[in-house]
This record gives C-alpha cells, structure tokens and sequence, in this order.
C-alpha cells in the first residue's frame, strides 16, 4: 500500500463514525447530548486507537483489510493496545457496509495478525482460544 500523508486508519475510523451516525439519524443541530462517558463506543476507540501511531495503525489496517505484514514495532504497539482494542476496532470497521462483503477475509486476517504480534512480542506461538 503506498504511503501517503493522509492515515488510511483515520480517514476510514472517520469515516466509521461519521457514517454511523448519518445512519442512525444523527444530525449536530438535532440534539444537545451530554459528555461523553467511558462507557460511549465511540471514547472507547479513540482511546485505544490513540495508542497506535498513526504509521503502525495504516500498517494494521493494510494487514487485517489486505495482505500487507505488520512490522515488529507496530505489532509492539498492537499488543500493547490490546486483544479487546484490536477487537472492537475490527469489528467496528466492519460496520462500514463496504467491508461487509470481505467480513470472513478480514475477521481471518485480524487473528492472523494477533497472533503473529503475539508470537513476535513474547517470542511465543499462542494457541487461539476458538
């Protein structure tokens, strides 16, 4: 995937958001809602996509949406986001209808790419848990 200075993680975790929210019926002059709790799904990506640099969460999402490799250091950054971050970003990518179609490829890519980080972090093949 060529590199440019635009992060294809960010325009497409954008892009997420903003159409779930065009979906739900969500409009900015529509309501005045309260702040954001731990609890709202959307604090919770950003807080576990904030931990990924922006280079290593293109590279991620090359690999889970593509074919590409994860290097050592971003697979350092992945474990260190968390199986329950890796998750629930996946999971909330596939909510784009445009990835729907390959949910079966990307779902098999994300736990490849778990456990190849997890191999290269510990220097131990886990087992999945299926």
């Amino acid at each position: 995937m060529a590199k440019s200075e635009t992060s294809y993680f960010s325009f497409v975790l954008i892009f997420a958001i903003s159409a779930t929210l065009t979906t739900s019926g969500f409009t900015f002059g529509s309501v005045i809602s309260p702040a954001p709790t731990e609890d709202d799904p959307y604090v919770f990506l950003e807080k576990y996509a904030a931990k990924l640099t922006p280079a290593c969460g293109d590279e991620i999402f090359a690999g889970v949406f593509g074919n590409d490799k994860v290097t050592d250091y971003c697979c350092y950054k992945l474990v260190e986001m968390g199986k329950d971050g890796h998750d629930r970003l996946v999971e909330w990518m596939l909510s784009v209808p445009d990835f729907r179609e390959d949910a079966p490829k990307i779902l098999s890519n994300s736990v490849k790419i778990w456990y190849h980080c997890i191999r290269i972090v510990t220097g131990v093949a886990p087992s999945p848990a299926f």
